[in-house]
């Protein structure tokens, strides 16, 4: 096993191997989650088997967008209606992030593995479920 807390394999990084990255990113908190409490500061009483299916859903919806502009601002959309992190409010944006600095590992060992347009499976952190898109 790997440190406490980090996973004992890490992903693998993306083929271009960026220094740093813009994602967005939908969290779907459940009740196993650190925090489980929505944005609206209500508890979640979600399973984290509903949270992985309903992102699993949401990815389904983007992966069948026309191009990479629609299949953004739907995701942009999904997050500002369905995360349940304080970014839903600018879309989901984290802006552009450098190695090392995005929490939790979990997130960011996600978001240095995808091609530029390439969208996540959904992935766990003590946080939730995320799905994330990687713009830039």
């Amino acid at each position: 096993a790997g440190a406490p807390g980090r996973p004992a394999k890490r992903r693998r990084r993306a083929a271009d191997q960026p220094e740093e990255v813009h994602v967005i990113h939908i969290l779907k908190k459940h009740a196993g989650s650190k925090d489980p409490t929505c944005r609206q500061g209500k508890p979640v009483k979600c399973t984290k088997s509903r949270a992985v299916l309903a992102l699993g859903n949401m990815r389904k919806r983007l992966v069948m967008a026309a191009d990479a502009g629609a299949q953004q601002r739907a995701f942009v959309e999904l997050a500002r209606e369905h995360s349940d992190c304080a970014s839903a409010r600018s879309g989901g944006d984290l802006g552009t992030v450098a190695a090392g600095a995005l929490e939790p590992v979990e997130l960011e060992d996600m978001a240095f593995s995808l091609s530029v347009g390439e969208i996540s499976e959904p992935c766990e952190s003590p946080e939730g479920i995320h799905l994330v898109l990687r713009v830039a």
